[in-house]
């Protein structure tokens, strides 16, 4: 999945950073920032129990599938109902999902060019599949046909597929006016990789400074918004998608109201007030903080945050900025390799 911040490039980074300060991968690792979920699904592998939280409606399903389920559902009504064999793969299954009857509905209007607002995040025909998609499976769970774990699955992977054929670099701020190649595709929903850890893995939907007040465990893992762009308005196609709730959008790009998912962290006002909070209140013996060299909160502010709990160390790695395309003939990056550096702070606590 495309995301600001994502930490897929780095988790090899954050595992040894951890090892050479000789934190043990043993008890609860905590992601409070999830986003893809891809720094706890990392540490789950390595046989964690997880704790996981993100305020964003499509994070919280991507965690309760990849994190939270140690098993892949077996859809046996579902199959049934497509007239598929129960021996019959999941690809198989996936397949004929992404293939259901097309409709013209909320997100082809909002969404697509020839929609009543003309937004051009996805094709037509990809805007109606996904009407035609996330309607059914609205309609599957009304009647039995799946349960709420495979509903679940069902909206992670749709949430991937979406995200893959969108026409958009980076983020939903605006949509692209050339299509890419990619969005061109049919949309095509693929399995997710499920991994048992052997442990009850809690999934959380909450405001991490809330959060951090009622959990504890061995690592916590901090990876919130470090620039003043807010994941809500950034990501509100995916939200929409996810929420269901048909809401009237607006302006240009169709904007959800996303006032109750404002991040404090996004606030140069409010940024390192929520970040002392955050760290004063967390009951783990580690705390390690993700934070590159463009964050809004200054650096001798985090030594000072961090420090008061306990022994300090930092870790830093130059890395390539995200980008959602390569350099070709018709999109030209001003500088196509420029780097930033990612700072990880590691506090083993004493108070």
């Amino acid at each position: 999945m495309k995301y600001i911040g994502n930490k897929s490039r780095l988790l090899e980074f954050i595992e040894t950073a951890l090892k050479d300060e000789g934190v043990p991968f043993e008890g609860t690792f905590c992601d409070i920032f999830s986003g893809t979920a891809s720094v706890g699904f990392h540490f789950k592998k390595l046989n964690m129990r997880i704790i996981s939280n993100d305020l964003m409606t499509y994070s919280y399903y991507l965690q309760k599938v990849m994190l939270g389920m140690n098993s892949t559902p077996k859809f046996l009504e579902l199959k049934k109902a497509m007239q598929l064999e129960p021996s019959e793969s999941l690809e198989a299954l996936l397949d004929k999902v992404s293939k259901v009857e097309k409709k013209r509905g909320y997100f082809f209007n909002n969404f697509s060019p020839s929609g009543e607002y003309h937004r051009q995040f996805f094709t037509d025909d990809n805007g109606m599949a996904i009407d035609a998609i996330r309607d059914s499976l609205d309609t599957w769970k009304d009647k039995g046909v799946i349960n709420s774990i495979e509903f679940d699955y069902l909206l992670a992977s749709l949430v991937n597929a979406a995200d893959h054929v969108a026409n958009m670099s980076g983020t939903y701020g605006a949509y692209l006016k050339i299509w890419r190649s990619v969005a061109l595709k049919h949309i095509k929903m693929l399995p997710i990789e499920i991994y048992d850890n052997s442990a009850v893995n809690q999934i959380w939907k909450k405001d991490a400074n809330e959060l951090v007040n009622e959990i504890d465990g061995d690592i916590l893992y901090l990876d919130p918004p470090y620039n003043s762009r807010q994941y809500a308005s950034n990501f509100h196609v995916l939200e929409s998608l996810c929420v269901w709730d048909k809401q009237e959008l607006r302006g240009v790009v169709g904007l959800r109201d996303y006032q109750s998912q404002k991040s404090a962290f996004s606030s140069k006002k409010e940024a390192a007030k929520a970040l002392r909070d955050l760290v004063s209140n967390a009951n783990f013996k580690t705390i390690v903080l993700s934070y590159n060299n463009e964050g809004i909160i200054p650096r001798e502010e985090i030594i000072d945050i961090l420090s008061s709990r306990g022994k300090l160390s930092e870790h830093t790695t130059d890395y390539r900025r995200f980008r959602t395309e390569r350099n070709h003939e018709k999109r030209k990056y001003k500088d196509v390799d420029d780097r930033v550096t990612e700072h990880l702070w590691l506090v083993k606590v004493d108070n």
